[in-house]
C-alpha cells in the first residue's frame, strides 16, 4: 500500500523509541547479577495520538517490545488512561494490548461519574508470571484515586468516608 509522509515519519520515530529501549535492555541484561527489566509504556493512548491515530503502529510496537522481553525474560506494563470526557465508546486495540503486556494499568473515570472526593478508578491486571516449574494466577485489583497539588492519593474503593 501508499505510505503517506504522516506514515513515515510516525513508523521512523516507533523505531527510534524501539531502538533506545533495545539497546538500554540489551545493556542492562549484559551486567553481572542483573536478573529483569521491565518495559513499561505511560498511556497508550498517547502513543496513538501521536502516531496520527494508527493503532497497527501502536500494536506493531508492542509486539517489538513483548518480542524483545520475551528474549531478554522482562516485563511489559502498559499504561492506559481512559477519557474522562468522553462520551463516545471508540473501537480500542485494548484487548490485544492486554494480551502482550504482563501487567496492565487502566485509569478511568469512575462508573458513577464525577465525585468530589474521588476522581476516578485505578485498575490493575497482573497476569502473574510463569518462571520455570509453575505459573502464578492472574490477579485484579481495584483502587480509587484523588488527584491532589502535588501528588495522587490512592485507596481501596470504600476505605474513605
Amino acid at each position: 500500500g501508499l505510505v503517506t509522509d504522516g506514515e513515515k515519519g510516525a513508523e521512523d520515530l516507533l523505531l527510534s523509541v524501539y531502538g533506545k529501549i533495545q539497546k538500554t535492555v540489551e545493556l542492562c541484561s549484559s551486567r553481572e547479577g542483573y536478573k529483569n527489566s521491565t518495559i513499561m509504556i505511560d498511556d497508550i493512548s498517547l502513543m496513538e495520538v501521536a502516531l496520527c491515530g494508527s493503532s497497527n503502529l501502536v500494536l506493531d510496537f508492542l509486539h517489538y517490545c513483548y518480542s524483545l522481553a520475551t528474549q531478554f525474560d522482562c516485563l511489559v506494563i502498559i499504561l492506559n488512561h481512559e477519557d474522562v470526557y468522553s462520551t463516545v465508546d471508540v473501537p480500542s486495540p485494548l484487548l490485544q494490548m492486554e494480551y502482550l503486556a504482563n501487567i496492565v494499568i487502566k485509569a478511568e473515570p469512575l462508573a458513577t461519574g464525577l465525585a468530589t472526593d474521588v476522581h476516578g478508578q485505578l485498575t490493575v491486571l497482573n497476569k502473574g508470571i510463569c518462571q520455570g516449574s509453575g505459573c502464578s494466577k492472574s490477579k485484579i485489583r481495584n483502587f480509587h484515586f484523588r488527584v491532589k497539588e502535588n501528588c495522587v492519593e490512592y485507596f481501596y474503593p470504600g476505605s474513605r468516608t
